[in-house]
């Protein structure tokens, strides 16, 4: 084994090196025949340092620059201070990188081929059309044209990248990638943007995100705004900022604490929670809702119970088996269930809403069920089912029903109430 240097400044041309090699300052590799240098040992960088052709190596890392010693003075105390440093290592390469354990460079690694490399640690910038590795940490910006792919990658700012094979994501500033799948955890400090379909574990928007419609994921959680340009799947939905989809989107479970939009349709197989705002323009579709804020929709359907408070509405109308309207909300369009009840007592646990709501009255318009109790102070329009109560100082302008009929103390029915045979059938 022959351990070799090259002089500062000077041009080495190199085949195969069966040990390491030492590269001076603005030194440059030469392969030998235009196009391959193999070095069994590694690579250490005095400086800035040159390859034209392919490069393949044990390891690549770069030197300290300085030791030395230096006086200072104290508020009048001289004190003796060792000072070290490195150099600012910058490696260029005109073709493919190849390292089989660790490349480690402080300031900068270009390559205008790939690189394929165990571990990577830059201090600065990596630039190259693919990398694969198993981590890769870099401490200002990387920028990789074609795939990245790693178990792990560490960016302090910025880093833009084609195709993603990642296993987590962990960036300072800004990421963007061309679609692809990041399975473990993504946190991103600033911006967050997929341009194509992406598939992931679990994303944590603290600025802004956008991804490409037909994007699936197991989780999302934001504090800043997630932008979704087409339909979205995504087994759970935290929106603690806010979060905008422009298609469908379909979920296990949502819990909106600020804002959710949806220009489509929102499907939830388990619970729709949430004390924030959420929108939808086309359906909701869901096994369970509980919500205290705001909800509007054009149809919404619970296939099993449904607790609102706040201010809620529906154009054709709110379906559910057992359906509760909470003191102090106002609901908008035709409620339809087994069981309604409307000016129930609000959960204060829950969410703000009830804080100041509590006790007021409650508003909602026609009702179509099997059984309907309207709470006290609490008013309907048109209630149609089998059996009604209205509690005391409560109040409906028309009631047809066909079994019972309750009215305490101090309720009123504006018409005459009707006990009827066959009740209309709801709108659906």
């Amino acid at each position: 084994m022959t351990d070799l240097h090259i002089p500062r400044g000077q041009t080495a041309t190199l085949e195969h090196v069966d040990g390491d090699v030492k590269v001076g300052h603005n030194a440059t590799l030469q392969a030998a025949d235009g196009k391959n240098i193999v070095v069994t040992g590694g690579v250490y960088l005095e400086g800035k340092a040159y390859v034209n052709g392919n490069l393949e190596c044990d390891s690549i890392e770069s030197e300290r620059f300085f030791s030395r010693q230096a006086e200072a003075n104290f508020g009048g105390q001289r004190a003796r201070l060792d000072l070290t440093g490195r150099y600012v290592g910058k490696l260029e390469v005109n073709g493919n990188l190849t390292v089989h354990n660790q490349l480690s460079v402080s300031h900068s690694v270009e390559v205008k081929g790939n690189v394929a490399a165990a571990d990577i640690d830059v201090g600065g910038k990596i630039d190259a059309e693919t990398i694969s590795c198993s981590r890769i940490r870099v401490g200002g910006r990387a920028d990789i044209r074609g795939t990245l792919e790693a178990s792990s990658v560490d960016v302090g700012g910025k880093v833009e990248a084609g195709k993603a094979k990642i296993g987590d994501l962990n960036v300072g500033g800004e990421a963007e990638v061309d679609g692809g799948s990041i399975t473990g955890n993504i946190r991103v400090g600033g911006k967050f943007e997929s341009k194509s379909p992406l598939e992931f574990g679990e994303l944590l928007v603290y600025g802004k995100g956008e991804l490409a419609g037909g994007s699936r994921g197991r989780k999302v959680s934001t504090f800043g705004k997630l932008e979704v340009n087409g339909d979205f799947t995504c087994d759970v939905i935290e929106a603690g900022g806010v979060i905008d989809i422009h298609g469908d989107c379909h979920t296990q479970h949502v819990e909106t604490g600020a804002k959710l939009e949806v220009s489509g349709s929102l499907f939830v197989s388990d619970k729709l929670e949430g004390v924030g705002v959420t929108e939808v323009q086309g359906n909701i579709e869901a096994a369970h809702i509980k919500v205290s804020g705001k909800l509007t929709a054009n149809r919404i359907t619970a296939k099993e119970e449904a607790d609102v408070s706040g201010r809620v509405e529906a154009k054709e109308g709110l379906k559910a088996v057992q359906l509760v309207v909470r003191s102090g909300s106002r609901y908008e369009g035709v409620l339809i269930g087994d069981r309604v009840e409307v000016g129930k007592s609000v959960d204060l646990s829950y969410g703000g809403w009830g804080r100041w709501a509590a006790g007021t009255m409650a508003r909602v318009d026609d009702i179509y069920a099997r059984e309907v109790v309207i709470g006290a102070m609490s008013t309907a329009a048109r209630i149609f089912a089998n059996k009604v109560s209205l509690e005391q100082c409560s109040a409906a302008w028309q009631v047809m029903y066909t079994d019972e009929l309750k009215i305490a103390p101090g309720a009123g029915v504006s018409e005459q109430p009707r006990k009827v045979d066959n009740l209309p059938k709801p709108p659906f």
